[in-house]
């Protein structure tokens, strides 16, 4: 089989890729903020479906904030439920170095099952996004689809520019390669920084590290 040639688009899932989440940290937060038990901000948010619609772009974040308060009571102030979602992250700093590392070698990109808002709000979290990901930050949100719909790649592509083949997408979730194979991206399963510089290095990048002029 004729090996593909390096390429053209590499795609970043962002929670436990880009960065390590935890959702209990999340909840735990939001639950201090209203004076909830955890468990109650766990159903309202997740088991309720609301934050799955999020994501899918059927709700915007004020209209998920207002069927939280109407459904299950929950008053939960904007500025906390952002602040929330920040503190449930920490950025994966030898994932971000071997996207530094590959940067000028290609074009990169980050692709998440989130809602709209979290991707206005990246930058802000994370300011060593921006010189890597620029605009080239996409949320399922913001599409309407979520992964592992291959239509979801198709349409990310689309935003971007670039065509399935010349495309590849890290992802943590097995659901999620299989769906961008689907849809004829390359795809690596990430399970750990070195297992990534592995497979990257098998697709032709170079993986020196980058020195300041």
């Amino acid at each position: 089989m004729t090996p593909r040639p390096r390429p053209k688009l590499v795609v970043f899932d962002l929670d436990d890729v880009l960065v390590e989440y935890q959702r209990e940290r999340r909840v735990d937060a939001l639950a201090r903020a209203v004076g909830a038990a955890p468990a109650t901000v766990l159903d309202a948010l997740f088991k309720s479906g609301l934050e799955t619609k999020n994501d899918r772009g059927e709700l915007g974040l004020e209209d998920y904030l207002d069927a939280v308060r109407r459904r299950h009571g929950l008053d939960i102030p904007l500025d906390a439920f952002i602040d929330a979602r920040r503190q449930s992250m920490r950025l994966r700093r030898d994932v971000l170095g071997l996207a530094e590392r590959i940067a000028p070698q290609t074009t990169l990109a980050l692709f998440t099952n989130n809602g709209q808002w979290l991707g206005r709000q990246l930058p802000k979290f994370f300011p060593e996004l921006r010189p890597l990901f620029g605009t080239r930050m996409i949320t399922t949100g913001q599409l309407g689809l979520t992964k592992p719909d291959p239509q979801a790649f198709y349409a990310c592509l689309s935003t971007l520019g670039y065509s399935p083949a010349s495309a590849l997408m890290i992802d943590d979730r097995t659901e999620n390669v299989g769906g961008a194979q689907s849809a004829g991206l390359d795809a690596i399963h990430y399970t750990s920084p070195p297992q990534l510089a592995g497979e990257l290095l098998r697709r032709g990048f170079d993986l020196e590290p980058v020195h300041a002029p």
